[in-house]
């Protein structure tokens, strides 16, 4: 009956210290979004739906250990403030 467990990092990101503009760009990277351009409706993907990653709150991303760097790396490269927590799920 026992499951293993899986390594994950939970992140709590802040933008409160991004401008307006950036936070719609760090926001659409992150979580992708919808476009309608000449009646076609397009969709793309953010960072969270290409790896696997699961957004369970505002301002708050579960991300499995081995993306984790990808994480890490764009919240970096954006200059957005974290904190990790280590969690294991089974």
């Amino acid at each position: 009956m026992d499951k293993e467990l899986n390594q994950n990092m939970l992140v709590f990101y802040t933008l409160k210290y991004l401008p307006q503009k950036e936070k719609v760009k760090v926001l659409r990277e992150l979580q992708g979004y919808n476009e309608r351009k000449y009646g076609k409706q397009y969709e793309h993907k953010g960072l969270v739906q290409k790896s696997s990653a699961e957004k369970l709150g505002s301002n708050v991303i579960l991300v499995p250990i081995s993306n984790f760097v990808e994480f890490q790396n764009f919240f970096s490269k954006n200059n957005v403030r974290i904190e990790v927590k280590e969690v294991w799920i089974r």
